[in-house]
């Protein structure tokens, strides 16, 4: 019997077959790409970037989450040196006290620039003084008319008017009484009347270069006086103090319990408002610091002469 090389072949060809299968198996198995030129694609990406790994959620984290705020570090607040408190300077005193109330504060009393036991000089001229009652406003003066017209600077907004000087020249001395103000005068002159001239020039005319002369307290003249303006009333009050020794320095009326400064003026008459019918309590201080309580009515045009005077000096 022959051999069965045809089954031989059949196993053969099984078996090839087999090797053929597992070469295609090993072949769809590799990589998963044709054979092609010799080189390999890389896989796509896109598989990979569906599934997030822990540092792609970390990433994506810090991408969308806002940065955390730096805290504000406030400083400790340094105090300011405290300025010390001023010293409130003491309010400049008022040339009218404001009348409407008790609490008024009182003008400023000084002496004036005429101070006793000073000798003071300057040039003499002479003039016709008429009644004698000038600028002070005393009324008339006696026959004698010795008196003076002073220097503005010496009248002192009236603060001379009423002082009695001793004026000595070459002819003399006497004394003199102020009752008008001179603007043209320089100061320390004087333009006494006429008479009183006459007894000090030595038989000079016109005028003396130079007299020296001095405030004097003089001896028995007759009691304090006080004229009460004609047209003062209870609204508005202006009173004179007249036939003083001494030069007035001051005059107050008490209002309330208080004594209330008034105001002079340069025509020799302290005024102010407000202070009633009257009568009024009157208190007046003379360049010695002396001082006259009176009672003055409210008697417009009338002189009111008190019982008292101050004292010589």
């Amino acid at each position: 019997m022959s051999p069965t090389w045809p089954r031989r072949a059949a196993k053969g060809r099984v078996t090839l077959a087999l090797a053929g299968f597992l070469v295609a198996i090993l072949a769809l198995a590799g990589c998963g790409a044709p054979a092609g030129d010799g080189t390999v694609d890389p896989a796509p990406s896109v598989a990979a970037a569906a599934i997030p790994t822990r540092f792609a959620v970390v990433d994506a984290l810090a991408a969308t989450t806002p940065p955390a705020a730096s805290p504000t570090v406030t400083p400790t607040p340094t105090a300011s040196p405290t300025a010390p408190s001023p010293t409130p300077s003491p309010a400049p005193p008022t040339a009218a006290p404001t009348t409407n109330s008790p609490a008024a504060p009182r003008v400023p009393v000084t002496a004036g620039r005429i101070r006793p036991g000073v000798v003071y000089s300057g040039r003499a001229t002479e003039h016709d003084a008429g009644s004698g009652d000038g600028n002070c406003l005393l009324g008339d003066s006696d026959s004698a008319m010795q008196v003076v017209a002073m220097n503005e600077v010496d009248y002192d907004n009236a603060r001379s008017c009423g002082a009695y000087l001793q004026v000595t020249g070459p002819g003399g001395t006497t004394v003199v009484k102020v009752v008008d103000r001179c603007p043209e005068c320089p100061v320390g002159a004087l333009d006494l009347s006429q008479q009183a001239f006459d007894r000090i020039a030595g038989g000079a005319q016109g005028g003396l270069d130079k007299v020296t002369w001095r405030l004097v307290s003089p001896g028995d003249i007759g009691p304090l006086q006080f004229q009460v303006k004609k047209e003062s009333s209870q609204w508005w009050v202006s009173l004179q103090v007249r036939n003083h020794r001494n030069p007035v320095v001051s005059l107050e009326i008490q209002r309330g319990g208080q004594w209330v400064a008034v105001a002079r003026q340069m025509y020799n008459y302290f005024e102010s408002e407000g202070f009633g019918p009257g009568p009024f309590t009157v208190r007046v201080t003379d360049l010695y610091g002396q001082q006259i309580v009176s009672t003055v009515n409210l008697t417009p045009g009338a002189v009111q002469t008190t019982s008292t005077q101050f004292a010589q000096h």
